[in-house]
């Protein structure tokens, strides 16, 4: 059906026989293809209906075809100046033989115009522009494009990412795709006219034509886009800011990362005489005259020393170097927000070199008057070292104050591989004042400018960097737009983050605190000390685990193992209540253990012959437990016959299913009949005590296998070495799953002795999850996600059926290292951390043990962070409310400062600045009702208290 109605299109349709749809004349052989309806039309009519629109492509039809035609194969000329259908008594005629191209939306049109030569009338650029049509020249313009595809191929190339070359010869086989009648070639005009225009927006958006001074009184920066969530004092800091308590001030710190792009280079094509900047140093790229003039200083200057491991660092920098004139460009970008800084982007002529990225930092801010700044740099650790003697080597008009306070952070992905001394003092994890700013800001604002790198990197000098100015803009101008999504995102985020953190910290402390409040003490000022001088020990780093003490991990080990394999039942000793009590405890484990075992999937000979006397020896403590038993549960007997159904009988081939009565097992109404006096209080004594030491023997476990991976990745080499870590490893996985199985054991007899309570506030509920080391989480989708895919490009099964399960048959809930930086903020630890009672945890001096001091630091650090997130968030949805007023007064301010404008002109301005004073307070009022359900009120104690003062509540 569709195919049929778009053939029968290529015919004359059903119409063409009715005569001409304007005068009916018979046989019409004429339509218009940009026209509606594609109807027939006579040759005089489609002259007539076509004196205003001279950019439609006509058809005729001949030959029993349509044929392409054009409005100057009918001879109209177009005449421009005048109303329709008005001639010009002064037509100002230009030598145009070839005629004059337009490029418009439809294609390439070559027509034939007359200019208006009226005394007084305006330019022919005038003539040109006011009926929608940009020349490619000033003086005696040939060709021009249409507004409409000038801003069509804006927003292409930069939504859309449409190189201009692609975009023109889309234009060309619009109207010739056989290559048979091209139009003429004006690819190089479409270049020139792009420049223009989009240097021209950039000038009307800043309000540069509302100003009497013009485009040519630009100021450096000042048609940049500028972060409105950012601190602005005089714009959207409060009036006292600058006197503001420590204990608050941090919120009026600006937060900026640096970082250099090696993939966008620039080769050595034209020269700056024949292709100039239109506009140096106005927005976001530097002037290059004053930026060359600084580098020239340095010429033999090295490229910065790092600690880290990235290979891009010392490899990219130089690639394939040769023949450029920019081996990469740096930037600077606020941190939090990720807009691009005024005059914080430049060419990199030779890596990254000390002299480049100061000359950009110091120039993104110029103006700036607060008293923190911390910049966020890949090697910051080395590019602080000396930075305020080499402040005092820049120009004068970018020196920065030295009131001010600079901190120097590393952002969080990359600090992992620099060396361990860098960890703590450069860490956003660890600083107080910037809530959970990652750094990593200007990596993602490369993701966006990448795409352009191909084209780019051919482009010469001046148009280079007005097409990077412009992506910056553009880039700073989505942001913009989603200002009020994105801050609503942050604080819909940050909420329940605060409050699930701080009150972690709040459990983690409390379940510290009963005897060893000292110990909180202690660490609480070790804390506060650091973030002072941060050359004293760090708090939050793990104390080293010299290798030697592997050695010990394997003795301890073995020496337990041989004890729990050796060790014979206890018939023949007299008991008492305790100690037949312990008894039954210890059967119950060996019977887990038992069970656990016979599960094996694989047994060799040796593991069933072993698994067999391990059953033996079993079966001869069941009995003889049995023997005493009555002793102490007299009513045992008599109780089991009244059950309805019976219990099973006993299985002696497999002693590890036999059931173990002890008073937990009898129902409370029917204890005191079975049990003696007081033998109920005995085992809750004891299940008390054997899930305090079975939580201290996981602890214990895990802390083994967190070291024990990290051993292995470190100083594990060879398939020898591999297999001996391996039997090493699975004795820690069994040691581990051990003790979870005695505390879930010893928890269901408290809960049946007791039933429920406030002690399971104490000893909850043992989950999977909950089984996790202090640096250790489970995997996330992604990661499980990306080890499918690894697993394929190893070729591979997509999944692993034998990795899913473990030797016994149970699933595997796959678990990675925590690393040191990137996503600690969102960790939450495992309860079972936040009891630390059992000398396991405790030194011999009767402090705990490092690692839950460790762990302490970093759930108060994160508890810290999202705490000031939730007020950073705050606090910048208040700058962009007042900012978003103080530009619409700005902008309502525009349109008297051209007195002297001509009606048509300030008319013009007029209604531009109050359509731009529109959108920023219609911003606003979206925005605020966006933000009024999760704005933070003033008294809400929860969010706003300073941490600090939190922190010394809490002790």
């Amino acid at each position: 059906m569709y195919g049929d109605a778009l053939m029968r299109r290529e015919g004359r349709g059903p119409w063409w026989s009715n005569g001409c749809v304007a005068c009916g004349e018979a046989n019409p052989a004429w339509r218009c293809e940009d026209c509606f309806g594609g109807q027939m039309i006579c040759s005089s009519c489609i002259t007539e209906r076509h004196f205003a629109e001279p950019l439609h492509f006509l058809q005729e039809w001949q030959d029993g075809y349509f044929q392409g035609r054009t409005l100057r194969d009918l001879g109209l000329r177009y005449q421009v100046g005048h109303f329709r259908g008005e001639d010009c008594p002064f037509v100002h005629l230009t030598p145009r033989a070839n005629g004059f191209v337009v490029l418009h939306d439809n294609g390439i049109h070559v027509i034939d115009i007359d200019f208006c030569g009226c005394p007084g009338s305006p330019s022919e650029v005038e003539q040109l522009i006011n009926i929608g049509w940009y020349p490619a020249t000033s003086t005696d313009p040939s060709t021009a494009a249409s507004l409409s595809l000038l801003r069509r191929f804006h927003c292409l190339n930069l939504q859309a990412r449409v190189p201009a070359y692609d975009f023109y010869n889309t234009l060309v086989i619009l109207r010739d795709g056989a290559g048979l009648n091209k139009p003429p070639n004006r690819l190089q005009q479409f270049m020139n006219m792009i420049r223009e225009y989009r240097h021209c927006q950039m000038c009307k958006r800043a309000g540069r034509l509302h100003d009497p001074t013009g485009i040519a009184g630009t100021e450096p920066g000042e048609l940049c886009i500028v972060c409105r969530a950012c601190p602005h004092p005089g714009i959207n800091l409060p009036e006292g800011w600058e006197d503001a308590p420590p204990e608050i001030a941090w919120i009026y710190r600006l937060l900026v990362s640096k970082d250099a792009n090696f993939k966008m280079k620039g080769r050595d094509r034209s020269t700056r005489e024949r292709d100039p900047t239109l506009g140096p140093g106005w927005a976001y790229m530097v002037a290059n005259d004053l930026y060359l003039k600084h580098l020239s200083k340095y010429v033999a200057e090295d490229e910065i020393s790092h600690c880290v491991s990235f290979a891009a660092l010392w490899t990219a920098n130089n690639k394939r170097a040769k023949g450029l004139r920019a081996s990469g460009v740096g930037s600077v970008s606020c941190s939090r927000h990720e807009l691009f800084r005024p005059l914080g982007t430049g060419d990199l002529q030779k890596g990254e070199r000390y002299c480049n990225m100061d000359y950009l930092f110091f120039s993104s801010l110029i103006g700036v008057t607060l008293l923190s700044i911390v910049s966020s740099y890949d090697i910051a650790c080395q590019w602080g070292r000396n930075f305020w003697e080499r402040a005092k080597k820049m120009p004068s008009h970018m020196k920065l104050s030295e009131s001010i306070e600079v901190l120097f952070k590393v952002p969080k992905f990359h600090l992992p591989p620099h060396i361990k001394k860098c960890h703590g003092p450069y860490s956003f994890n660890y600083t107080r004042g910037v809530g959970r700013t990652d750094g990593e800001g200007v990596e993602r604002n490369w993701s966006w400018l990448n795409w352009a790198a191909r084209f780019i990197s051919v482009m010469g000098p001046g148009a280079r960097e007005d097409t990077i100015d412009d992506l910056c803009g553009f880039s700073n101008w989505k942001k913009t737009v989603d200002m009020g999504n994105a801050l609503l995102r942050k604080m819909v985020l940050a909420i329940p983050k605060a409050m699930i953190h701080s009150r972690a910290f709040y459990a983690f402390s409390e379940g510290l605190r009963e005897g060893h409040e000292s110990d909180l003490l202690v660490w609480e000022k070790a804390v506060r000390a650091w973030e002072v001088d941060s050359e004293l020990e760090n708090p939050y780093e793990y104390p080293e685990v010299e290798a030697e003490s592997m050695a010990d991990v394997m003795s301890r080990i073995s020496s337990e193992d041989h004890a729990r394999v050796a060790r014979d039942g206890a018939a023949a000793v007299l008991v008492k209540p305790a100690a037949f009590l312990l008894a039954g405890l210890e059967i119950e484990e060996q019977q887990a253990a038992v069970l656990l075992a016979a599960k094996r999937k694989a047994m060799t000979t040796i593991q069933a012959t072993e698994l067999q006397r391990r059953r033996t020896l079993l079966l001869g403590k069941v009995s003889a437990l049995r023997d005493i038993q009555e002793t102490y549960m007299p009513g045992l007997r008599q109780w089991i016959t009244q059950q309805h159904p019976l219990p099973p009988p006993a299985n002696n081939a497999k002693p590890e299913t036999i059931k173990i009565y002890l008073p937990s097992s009898i129902p409370a109404a029917a204890r005191n009949s079975v049990c003696i006096a007081g033998l109920a209080g005995h085992e809750d004594s004891l299940r008390n005590a054997q899930a305090s030491e079975a939580l201290r023997d996981l602890r214990s476990g895990l802390r083994t296998r967190t070291f024990a991976h990290q051993f292995k990745r470190k100083h594990t080499a060879g398939q020898g070495m591999w297999t001996k870590s391996r039997t090493l490893l699975d004795g820690i996985e069994d040691r581990i799953r051990s003790a979870a199985e005695r505390y879930r054991a010893a928890r269901a007899g408290l809960m049946a002795l007791r039933g429920a309570g406030v002690w399971e506030q104490q000893f909850r509920v043992l989950g999977k999850d909950d089984i996790r080391g202090m640096n250790e989480r489970l995997m996330n989708d992604q990661e499980k996600e990306d080890a499918r895919k690894a697993r394929l490009l190893a070729g591979l099964a997509a999944d692993d059926d034998e990795a899913a399960v473990d030797a016994y048959g149970e699933a595997v809930e796959l678990t990675v290292l925590f690393n040191l930086e990137t996503g600690e903020g969102n960790r939450l630890l495992s309860w079972i951390w936040y009891t630390t009672t059992g000398s396991g945890d405790v030194a011999a001096d009767g402090s705990l043990h490092p690692d839950i001091r460790v762990e302490w630091t970093k759930a108060r650090a994160r508890a810290d962070r999202w705490r000031e997130e939730l007020i950073l968030v705050d606090e910048e949805m208040r700058r962009v409310l007042v900012f978003c007023r103080w530009k619409a007064q700005w902008w309502t301010e525009r349109v008297a400062l051209r007195p002297s404008a001509s009606p048509e002109l300030a008319e013009g301005l007029r209604a531009y600045a109050l359509e731009q004073a529109a959108r920023e307070t219609a911003w606003a009022i979206q925005w605020h009702g966006k933000w009024s359900a999760v704005e933070l009120e003033e008294d809400d104690d929860e969010f706003t208290n300073d941490p600090v003062e939190e922190e010394e509540d809490i002790f």
